[in-house]
């Protein structure tokens, strides 16, 4: 494989100076994320960027500080509690939020060409590699019309034994946006598998390993048979909207005109479709790692489901038809039926339920100095009913000498039953039934940015009411009383010549850290030296660091896939550091990277949750190819 890759490299650096000059492929594509809420959330930029393509992998992406089993594509949840995704429905997809394709996370385009992008990624040891190759394709039929694909498959060996890992993801996608008629769909399939290990049994092989224990692979672990967790996700969401309007003259210049349809209605039906299983296998049952087992059984084979049929239906009164007071008014009702499954062995458990709920958005989208967007729902029906959720968001931009100030302020009150799977599951290993209260939750923010200094700060509090955590049995529990969390995220970049040194500093502090731990403080620098050689190779040669102080991190418990807190094992303090070189040259991206650089000269633990480990010292290497005519 790594030959392969490398007589791929040196082919795309022999013929890339043959090829003619072409600009960036952005003034060819338009790229946005939808929700699954009628609209787009935001554009987004192609993946092009000239710098820390070395960041480009699903964790370092997904926050800078994670709690992951070590290896890419394992069960992961970020340590900045503000990064972290609301809670699904089914709770054993939170863990594998990151790598999963859906709505809220695939990208959709609109192409004048057809555009194509290849990545591979690679790092680790012989036969132990973390390799992953990706694939984009998109084009337009004609203007209106775009349709593409996405594959990206995983397959990790992982360093330490027994924490391999395979993951497949891919989506068929498209849009239509015609004067009155438009629509948007989407196909997404992930399958993921990964061993579990348990973690490793002492902290001494990584300080001061016994002799032939000295190598990662080497290292003894809490699970040592077949042990395997799989998670499968198919989505199918399909929107489409109708418009009813008139026709409006618009000059071009003094001789010409122009005609534009100016929607003053719009009706829109959302569809979406989720099936969601789980799967927790045991070769031999381990009654040693897990203080119960209920099954006398040979072998643990646990599943759970979650199906969903969600439909929506919206009249909104659109915001371009009245110049003079500018905003959208949408109402709208939906219909979610699930139907719940988990299987202990043979026994196997159902439930069938039903949700309505209405809701309003009042918002003015268009136009840059200010915009604002107001929501409102409740659930009328169903096991969720007397469920509420009040959001908004308020933004603003203005000019303030040579720069750009851009304000952003945030909030709501939400009102959330528990998870099915929280109030009722039943495995091999553990088994709850509850009668929880809804949480309460109450959030404020702001930001305030000045893009033209490489300057942001984040600033969020968070009041949460009978909190549902899993407990130090791994076992889920409801705390009664309030925990307030509150976190500062602050980024700034310095530029002298041709060097930068980006930083990031993220302060949280939690009430409890017994039932909601996170380290206090969170840093991420980045020093690198920028320049263009030959006028046509871009270069960043650098140096990283992502550091936390300790705390005692949630430990994972393979046989639900959950997080639980822990107060045995603190974690943290100690750093990881990288060093690498990036190279983008015309349609080509690659870069080579030393990781955890520092574990070569620096004694300590560095766990990345209880009893697991990140990887050693590896080097790393990535390539991705753009193709577009």
């Amino acid at each position: 494989m790594k030959k392969l890759y490398t007589t791929i490299i040196l082919i795309i650096i022999v013929l890339s100076p043959i090829k003619a000059q072409v600009p960036d492929n952005y003034r060819y594509v338009k790229s946005w994320k939808m929700s699954d809420l009628f609209s787009a959330v935001d554009s987004v930029r192609v993946d092009t960027a000239h710098l820390n393509f070395q960041d480009n992998n699903l964790i370092d992406r997904f926050s800078i500080a994670n709690s992951y089993n070590g290896n890419l594509g394992s069960p992961i949840q970020s340590k900045i509690y503000f990064d972290r995704p609301e809670n699904n429905g089914f709770i054993f997809t939170n863990a594998y939020y990151p790598y999963i394709s859906q709505i809220e996370t695939v990208t959709f385009y609109n192409t004048k060409t057809p555009f194509s992008n290849l990545r591979y990624l690679t790092g680790g040891t012989n036969y132990r590699e973390e390799d992953q190759i990706a694939f984009l394709f998109t084009a337009n039929a004609n203007k209106n019309l775009n349709f593409g694909t996405t594959l990206d498959y995983i397959y990790a060996r992982g360093e330490y034994n027994n924490q391999a890992v395979k993951r497949f993801a891919g989506t068929l996608f498209g849009t239509y946006k015609g004067k009155r008629y438009s629509a948007t769909g989407l196909i997404a399939t992930n399958s993921l598998s990964n061993y579990e290990n348990g973690g490793i049994t002492e902290s001494t092989y990584l300080t001061n390993p016994p002799y032939g224990y000295d190598e990662a692979q080497n290292f003894p672990i809490r699970l040592k048979d077949d042990v395997q967790s799989t998670y499968k996700h198919f989505q199918l969401f399909f929107n489409h909207q109708y418009s009813l309007g008139f026709e409006r003259a618009i000059k071009n210049s003094k001789d010409t005109t122009a005609t534009e349809f100016i929607p003053v209605t719009k009706f829109t039906h959302t569809l979406k479709l989720n099936d969601m299983r789980k799967r927790y296998f045991e070769n031999t049952v381990e009654t040693a790692f897990y203080k119960n087992t209920y099954l006398p059984t040979l072998q643990t084979n646990d599943t759970a489901a979650l199906q969903s049929l969600t439909n929506r239906f919206a009249i909104s009164l659109a915001e371009e038809f009245n110049k003079y007071m500018q905003f959208g008014l949408t109402a709208y009702a939906e219909n979610e039926v699930e139907r719940f499954t988990y299987a202990q062995d043979t026994l196997v458990f159902n439930q069938l339920e039903s949700n309505t709920k209405i809701g309003a958005i009042l918002s003015k989208e268009l136009g840059q100095k200010f915009k604002y967007r107001f929501l409102g729902e409740i659930d009328l029906i169903g096991y969720k009913a007397g469920d509420f959720n009040l959001e908004t968001q308020l933004s603003s931009s203005f000019r303030l000498w040579k720069d750009t100030i851009a304000l952003v302020a945030n909030g709501f009150i939400k009102s959330q039953e528990p998870s099915y799977f929280i109030q009722n599951y039943q495995s091999n290993h553990f088994r709850w039934s509850n009668d929880f209260s809804k949480i309460y939750r109450t959030h404020i923010g702001g930001k305030f940015a000045i893009p033209t200094r490489s300057f942001s700060l984040n600033v969020d509090v968070e009041n949460i009411t009978q909190q549902i955590y899993f407990d130090s049995l791994a076992l889920p529990s409801q705390y009664d009383g309030n925990i307030q969390v509150i976190a500062a995220n602050l980024k700034q970049d310095f530029h002298l010549g041709k060097f930068t040194l980006e930083n990031n500093v993220v302060y949280q502090a939690s009430s409890n850290q017994d039932v909601l731990a996170l380290p206090a403080l969170t840093l991420y620098h980045n020093l690198y030296f920028h320049d263009k050689w030959f006028k046509v190779l871009s270069i960043q040669l650098g140096a990283n660091v992502r550091y936390h102080t300790a705390y005692y991190a949630p430990a994972y418990m393979p046989a639900t896939g959950q997080f639980y807190s822990q107060h045995e094992m603190k974690v943290g303090n100690y750093p990881i550091m990288n060093v690498y070189g990036n190279f983008h040259l015309k349609r080509t991206r690659f870069f080579i990277e030393y990781y955890h650089v520092n574990q070569l000269f620096m004694k300590g633990v560095y766990y990345s949750m209880p009893h697991y480990p990140v990887n050693p010292a590896i080097i790393k290497m990535g390539l991705t190819w753009n193709f577009y005519d």
